[in-house]
């Protein structure tokens, strides 16, 4: 799994699992595929209770494992990996996602060719999508999914890695606007494909609709402008209401008193970002509502198409 070369960049690939066992054989059947070396892979276990720890020392002996007696959230575990690895370029994959065999090094060539990147996603297909016909190398986008996510070494240092007040859903895209705001760009990479099974390592129910809310304020809190925060803001607060009289959510309120007891962190890491800032806020409310037209037609397509 470690393949060893004096003349390419050692690549960490950082794999956060939480109860994944069942998705591990093939995960790691895609992966033996990867043409490129070398690279070194960390299975960080949150706190698994299905057997990960010792399948993964059993049956991949060269793999890293730290193991967590906690979970400790997707962020916070990823960080923990990227502190442990060795590499100069990081990426922080899911167990539900399968590459193809060129994807690698289709991605350390890409950093390379754009060293004002701090964050380069191959392109993430459904399982049995189709692959696009690729126009141009790279394209810019507002944010990118955190399941296959290079970002080099300095990059991670410079941004400080994910946000660990986010334990799951958002901490990608927070990450990905930060770093616009910081003067660095977001890249999708139109040639290195990933498939992503989508759902397989995340989580459902009650507690994950309060956790993307809670997270959704709190990073628009932290880094919109507040002509954008605050309409936001306003028609989350509708949706709440209309989930706890409508559904029976009373829990989504907690998600509310978090950021009440932690606005003034927030408030205090705005001010930080603001005085430190090099990009363009207007121009990256732009990226997200050209990000966010063409997830509502990507969505369209798939309801035509099923």
């Amino acid at each position: 799994m470690n393949h060893q070369s004096s003349t390419t960049p050692l690549i960490s690939l950082i794999v956060v699992t939480y109860n994944s066992a069942p998705l591990l054989p093939d995960f790691f059947a895609a992966l033996a595929t990867t043409k490129y070396a070398p690279y070194e892979v960390l299975v960080v276990a949150n706190a698994s209770q299905d057997g990960t720890p010792q399948l993964v020392a059993t049956d991949y002996p060269a793999v890293r494992l730290i193991v967590n007696r906690e979970n400790l959230g997707f962020g916070r575990a990823c960080n923990q990996g990227a502190r442990a690895a060795r590499g100069e370029l990081l990426v922080f994959l899911n167990p539900d996602v399968f590459v193809t065999p060129d994807w690698l090094a289709i991605l350390a060539h890409r950093v390379a060719e754009y060293p004002d990147a701090a964050i380069i996603c191959p392109t993430t297909l459904y399982p049995r999508q189709p692959a696009p016909i690729a126009t141009a190398s790279v394209v810019e986008s507002a944010a990118v999914p955190g399941c296959a996510l290079l970002m080099p070494r300095a990059a991670w240092q410079e941004l400080g890695g994910f946000d660990e007040q986010i334990f799951l859903y958002w901490e990608d895209t927070e990450l990905c606007w930060r770093a616009w705001l910081l003067g660095r760009r977001v890249l999708v990479d139109l040639e290195a494909l990933v498939y992503h099974e989508r759902g397989g390592s995340g989580g459902g129910g009650r507690r994950w609709d309060a956790e993307q809310t809670k997270n959704g304020l709190y990073t628009h809190l932290k880094l919109m402008r507040w002509r954008r925060a605050l309409p936001f803001a306003a028609l989350l607060a509708a949706k709440t209401l209309a989930k706890m009289l409508v559904r029976g959510r009373p829990g989504l309120l907690e998600a509310w008193r978090w950021n009440w007891r932690h606005l003034g962190q927030t408030l205090a890491a705005r001010r930080e970002l603001r005085r430190t800032a090099h990009g363009d806020p207007a121009a990256l409310e732009r990226r997200i509502a050209a990000h966010e037209r063409r997830q509502r037609s990507e969505r369209a397509e798939r309801r035509r198409t099923v």
